[in-house]
This record gives structure tokens, C-alpha cells and sequence, in this order.
């Protein structure tokens, strides 16, 4: 990475690397007034790949020195694609330079989703420098629209592939079978009784992203026994979210539910010494 001044009409500023919704011409505006003034601006960042320089972080500063009617601007330039430009913008200006708005940062993860449908919502909220939460509700919302077509797997931030209901893939010890079949349904690997296994990925985000989806009935109850992490609690959440799926209707309902009151009150008898 090296700093020097370089030709605003060498800076490619139409390749795709502007995450924001839209630039803000008050900002460009004052920025353009204080620069006239001699306020020094912070380097805009370039990524430059041989033949093109992509601007990646610096969009309003760009844009007020032209109206200024100025030629250069003062650059970080860092050796890379169009790609690695996207990948640096997608994150700039999260905790500083002209904030982004709610709509900016789901602009970003919208173009990421587009750009990287393959990467795992916690590698693209990483990317992005937003909560997973958004990416998991953009990335519905554009396979609902059929914006995005949905993945059977996902790379995790090792690197490595997951099934994409929970994006997550054991490592270490695995169930198999003297026969030599595969160990689980879908290809993913159960827990042993009393093994421990460790997860790839940002195993905590990860798992508690997967008990959220079982809670809200987006995966099998049956996948909380393959989450290293789930508590009781888990279960019993789970439990009473099938409940409640229960006809009030349903002649039976009372009698299941009887059924179910002395089941727990068994579970409440203390053993025998």
C-alpha cells in the first residue's frame, strides 16, 4: 500500500463499488466548501489491479474534489481486483467518515448476498459489518422475491462448506458404522453419546442462530440433538412451540394434554434412596 496523488479520471468510480443507496449532495457539498478552505480530507482508498483503479472507500471526497473543479485527490493505493474493492466498501464507513443509514447497510448486504450467495450469513454480516440477523432476513426476502436462488450449502468463515439450514459441518469425531454407511440423515454427522465435537466456523453464532430457526419451526426439532450448545431450555421452548400448534378444537386436546401433565409430574418424583 502506497499513498500519492492520482488522476480523478483514472479512478474507475462506475464498477459497482458504490454500496451506499445514493450519494448525499449536502455532505459532497460541505465537503467541497471545507476543502476550499485547506481542511485536509483522510486519502481516498483505491484498490488498483494493473489496469483499472476501483474506488472502495471514499465516494464523497471524490465527488467534491471535482466539483471544485480540482484533477488529483490524495489515495491509499492497495494492490487488488474490482472484487477486493467491493469487499473493503461493503464494510466502510461503520464507525466513521459519513454514517450509513439503515437503508445503506441493507443496500450492502443486498450486493453482497448478489455478489457471494455462496458465503454463510455470518461471513457476509462480517463482510458487511451488520448484525446476522439482517443478512438472514435479506437473504429470505430476496429468495422470496427470487432475487437469489437458494443454497444447498454454504463456505463458512474457515473456508469450508456447510449445509446452509444451519451452516455449520462437524469436524474431528463423526458417527460411523462398522458397515462403512454414512452417519446421519442429509449428510450430517450426530452426536455420539458422551463425544465431544467441535464445530468449524463461528461455532456460537452458528448454533445459536440453528436453535432460533428450530424455535420459529424453519428446522426439525430433531436437529437440537445435533447442537453441541442446546440446553434445556431449548428443548422445552421447542416443545411448547409444537404445542401450541395444537387445534383447540381438537377433541383430544384435553386428553393429551392430561397425558402430558403426568409426564411432567413423574419427572418431579424424587428418586429412591
Amino acid at each position: 500500500m502506497r499513498t500519492d496523488l492520482i488522476e480523478l479520471d483514472k479512478i474507475d468510480i462506475y464498477g459497482g463499488t458504490q454500496t451506499r443507496v445514493a450519494t448525499n449532495d449536502e455532505a459532497i457539498a460541505a465537503y467541497a466548501e471545507e476543502m476550499e478552505a485547506g481542511v485536509e480530507f483522510p486519502p481516498i482508498i483505491v484498490f488498483y489491479d494493473g489496469s483499472k483503479h476501483w474506488l472502495a472507500d471514499g465516494f464523497h471526497r471524490y465527488l467534491a474534489v471535482r466539483r471544485n473543479e480540482q484533477d488529483k485527490i490524495s489515495a491509499e493505493i492497495h494492490p487488488g481486483s474490482r472484487s477486493d474493492a467491493l469487499l473493503h466498501a461493503l464494510g466502510a464507513n461503520a464507525s466513521n467518515g459519513l454514517y450509513r443509514s439503515s437503508a445503506d447497510k441493507r443496500n450492502a448486504v443486498e450486493i453482497a448476498l448478489e455478489e457471494w450467495p455462496d458465503h454463510s450469513n455470518n461471513v457476509i454480516a462480517e463482510i458487511c459489518k451488520v448484525s446476522g440477523d439482517l443478512v438472514r432476513r435479506c437473504r429470505k426476502e430476496m429468495i422470496k422475491l427470487e432475487r437469489l436462488e437458494p443454497q444447498a450449502s454454504v463456505r463458512g468463515k474457515d473456508g469450508k462448506s456447510y449445509p446452509a439450514a444451519i451452516e455449520r459441518e462437524p469436524r474431528g469425531k463423526t458417527e460411523t458404522n462398522s458397515s462403512g454407511g454414512g452417519g446421519g440423515s442429509g449428510g450430517m454427522s450426530k452426536r455420539n453419546k458422551g463425544e465431544d465435537i467441535a464445530f468449524g466456523g463461528a461455532d456460537q453464532e452458528i448454533e445459536a442462530e440453528a436453535r432460533a430457526m428450530i424455535r420459529r419451526g424453519e428446522m426439525s426439532p430433531n436437529e437440537l440433538d445435533n447442537l453441541k450448545t442446546a440446553t434445556a431450555f431449548d428443548y422445552v421452548e421447542t416443545a411448547i412451540q409444537i404445542l401450541e400448534r395444537i387445534d383447540p378444537n381438537d377433541a383430544k386436546r384435553d386428553d393429551a394434554l392430561l397425558r402430558l401433565n403426568r409426564w411432567l409430574d413423574k419427572q418431579f418424583v424424587p428418586a429412591d434412596s
